[in-house]
């Protein structure tokens, strides 16, 4: 199966090190940690195979088009600020997950290595007041 174009809604402040380094998983938050359970106590987890302590995604996320890249991220949480949409096509080397969850609909793509900034096409931006 081949996809076409694939996008990602990214934070402002994320814009010089994309331009630097491409879009890389495993990178903290950019508004402070993220945790499982409470920030005082992390190993207080609802969810249990998550594990505890500090979250950072595995693999950068995709969608097929930027209305649901946007909803399924930075809408969810309404934080006002500029984020970045940008565009990338999969190569053979990427390590792709298609997310199960919405059964035979692909509705989020997970990239778990290094998307270099030579294949990311910036294409617009948003600001939430």
């Amino acid at each position: 199966m081949t996809l076409g174009p694939l996008y990602h809604w990214s934070p402002r402040d994320r814009l010089s090190s994309i331009k630097r380094l491409g879009l890389v998983p495993g990178r903290r938050n950019v508004r402070g940690p993220v945790f499982h359970g409470t920030t005082d106590n992390p190993s207080n987890s609802e969810n249990e195979d998550l594990g505890a302590g500090e979250f950072t995604q595995a693999g950068v996320c995709f969608s097929l088009d930027p209305a649901t890249a946007w909803a399924y991220s930075h809408a969810v949480f309404n934080v006002p600020g500029t984020y970045d949409l940008w565009q990338v096509w999969l190569e053979q080397t990427d390590e792709v997950h298609v997310l199960p969850m919405w059964g035979d609909r692909i509705v989020e793509v997970r990239v778990r290595n290094r998307v270099r900034k030579a294949r990311l096409v910036w294409v617009g931006e948003r600001t939430i007041a």
